[in-house]
Order: C-alpha cells, then structure tokens, then sequence
C-alpha cells in the first residue's frame, strides 16, 4: 500500500514539475522576461554614465573646432595648443574631407610610433645593460676562481718542493752523518 502510494505520489509531483519547467520555458514567459529585464538591468547609473560620455565627446568636437580656429591665427597659437591638438584629432569624429585634421591625425600616429620605439629601445638598452652586468659578474668570478686555484697549487708546489729539500737534506745529513762514522 505504501509503495502504490509513493508511485502515485510520484506520478503527480512528476506532472507538475512538469508542467511548472513548461510554463518557466514557454514563449510568452521568456517574451516576458526579455520586455522587462533591460529596464531592470539599464538602471539611472548608467544612464547618467552614458550621458557624461556623450557631453564629454560632445565638448572635445567643440574644443577640438574651437583651438583650430584659434591656430589660424599667429597671436593664439602656441606649442601646447598644438600638442593638445593632436591629442584631440584621434579622439573627434572622423573629418576626412578636413586637411588639417588628416595631418594632425598622421602626426600623432607617427608620434606614438616613435614613443613605442623609443620604449622599446630604452627596454632593450636596460635588458643588455643588465645582461652585461651579469656576464661581468660571471666572468669575474671565474677568473678569481682560476686565481684561487692558481694560488692553491702554487702553495702545493712550495710545500711539495720544501718537502724534497727536506728529504734531500735528511739524505744528505744521514750521508755525511755516515761518512763521519766511517
């Protein structure tokens, strides 16, 4: 009896689970939920966000309109000006039709080229300044090890010797000692 009613049990908690995972799966729910999620997600944070960047971009245009104007006339025109006037020209909308704007551009790509270069270069110079220390450092003491060695058997070879005039002058004094007897 027990068993028949777990089945059964079984058997309608089975359907309606079924039926639940149908409904969350079905079209008009996932409808639903797309119609309403982005409204949740795009909250007035960002918004806002959005907004700032759009002013922000919007005031560069003006900026970057204002300062070439302002370069067309020698009293105005200065280095700095010029320099942030690169900066601008990658950052405005594309002017194609607009000279100064393409030569502008140009000259802050060839700009940032020869600065990633120069990084570039100063890395390399660093890694070989470094490098060479290493060999020299390496190579210094190698040649003191050879001196340490060169020393070692230099004291081995005066005491070898001293130890021969020692013998030798042992024999000579047993000779003489013996010549003595006799």
């Amino acid at each position: 009896m027990a068993a028949l009613l777990r089945q059964g049990a079984r058997r309608i908690g089975g359907s309606v689970l079924q039926r639940a995972q149908a409904a969350v799966t079905s079209p008009a729910v996932a409808e639903e939920r797309r119609r309403l999620l982005p409204r949740r997600m795009y909250s007035t944070q960002e918004q806002a966000t959005e907004e700032n960047t759009r002013k922000i971009q919007q005031k560069k245009e003006e900026l970057y309109d204002v300062i070439c104007k302002a370069e067309q006339s020698f009293l105005t025109s200065s280095f700095r000006n010029k320099l942030l006037l690169q900066h601008l020209s990658v950052q405005v909308k594309p002017r194609p039709k607009d000279p100064k704007w393409q030569i502008l551009r140009f000259t802050k790509r060839a700009v940032n080229v020869v600065d990633a270069a120069g990084f570039i270069a100063s890395i390399y110079l660093v890694c070989s300044f470094v490098a060479g220390v290493r060999t020299f450092i390496q190579e210094r003491r190698v040649a003191r090890a050879r001196i340490f060695e060169a020393v070692a058997r230099a004291r081995e070879e005066a005491r070898k010797s001293a130890q021969i005039k020692a013998v030798a002058k042992a024999r000579e004094a047993g000779t003489r000692s013996a010549q003595i007897d006799n």
